[in-house]
């Protein structure tokens, strides 16, 4: 093992021998800086353990842990605990990296003094044998927006994967869920960025997120109700914070969002007082609350928001105009 580690990638592999040789390829094709490579099996019943082993064999840079089956987080959180490096990276053990992905990454940390670094990545279809490149949308690079749009869940800022994270953002036993199995990783990305003091995007593509009828947000059943523990997480992170006044609007936003995904604009804003309400409002301070929202906060604890709400929604199909309650 190398005794200077700039970064150390932490991939959790759970039954993914059919996947794992390309994954591995790559990281072996990643000749600078210098890294160690940290697989955690948790648990396989496949080939996963014995090709891990074969290959840490020959690749001084990697070393292996065999652990019982304890689900994704804590197999990122032993990699963690364990890891030297300067800098974090995760890898998914059915994804990719690209050529150099973790160098440029490494580069734009240094050069940006960026404490969380992210980057582009591309969709890989292995179905369909597509790739399709994924941009990010212009965001102001502050923690405090960045946040917001993890709230709003975020199609790269809400992934751990594709990111460089110093190794001192996880100092005082900051850590994964274990408890929550959906959006795990954009509740750990929550609380880095609102650690961070500064942060960077990069506009190349580093990474290859590769889709297949196996991965887990392909089998998710009972979307609203597989979100649930990742909503009321978020709500305790933001209420221990003492934020979530300031994130009123868009926490409301995604919890309407993951219900009406899956029933629908009708269902989502019937049930909305009963089962939404209580979480939207829970330990929200009046006085705390933006001006700029209060109307907002105002229709939700009267009970008369899923009249506004489905009015904007209306609005949105006449106009093509985005009339929600995004900011």
């Amino acid at each position: 093992m190398n005794q200077r580690t700039d970064i150390s990638v932490i991939v959790p592999c759970f039954n993914a021998d059919r996947y794992l040789s390309v994954c591995l390829e790559s990281l072996k094709a990643q000749k600078a800086p210098e890294i160690e490579m940290i697989f955690i099996d948790d648990g396989s019943t496949d080939a996963t353990g014995a090709i891990l082993d074969a290959f840490a064999a020959k690749e001084p840079r990697a070393r292996v842990i065999h652990m019982p089956n304890s689900g994704v987080s804590a197999a990122r959180n032993r990699g963690i605990s364990m890891a030297t490096g300067r800098y974090i990276a995760f890898v998914d053990a059915d994804d990719a990296l690209e050529e150099n992905g973790l160098l440029l990454l490494y580069q734009g940390a240094v050069r940006a003094g960026a404490q969380i670094t992210s980057a582009n990545h591309t969709l890989f279809d292995m179905d369909k044998g597509q790739r399709v490149p994924v941009q990010i949308e212009p965001v102001l690079q502050q923690p405090s927006e960045i946040v917001k749009e993890i709230i709003h869940m975020h199609r790269i800022y809400n992934n751990i994967w594709n990111k460089l994270y110093e190794r001192e953002l996880f100092e005082g036993g900051l850590r994964l869920d274990e408890g929550v199995r959906i959006g795990e990783d954009a509740l750990l990305n929550m609380q880095l960025y609102l650690r961070a003091r500064r942060v960077v995007h990069l506009p190349e593509h580093t990474y290859v997120y590769r889709v297949h009828a196996r991965s887990a947000m392909a089998n998710i059943h009972g979307y609203s109700e597989a979100h649930q523990p990742m909503l009321r997480s978020m709500n305790a992170i933001l209420l221990g914070e003492g934020i979530k006044e300031l994130y009123f609007r868009d926490f409301l936003q995604s919890c309407v969002w993951v219900d009406e995904k899956e029933q629908g604009i009708r269902a989502c804003m019937k049930g909305f007082n009963a089962r939404i309400r209580p979480l939207v409002l829970d330990g929200v301070s009046e006085e705390k609350i933006p001006k700029k929202d209060a109307y907002i906060y105002r229709l939700v604890r009267r009970g008369h928001f899923p009249e506004f709400y489905t009015l904007m929604r209306v609005k949105e199909k006449i106009t093509r105009r985005k009339w929600g309650i995004r900011r």
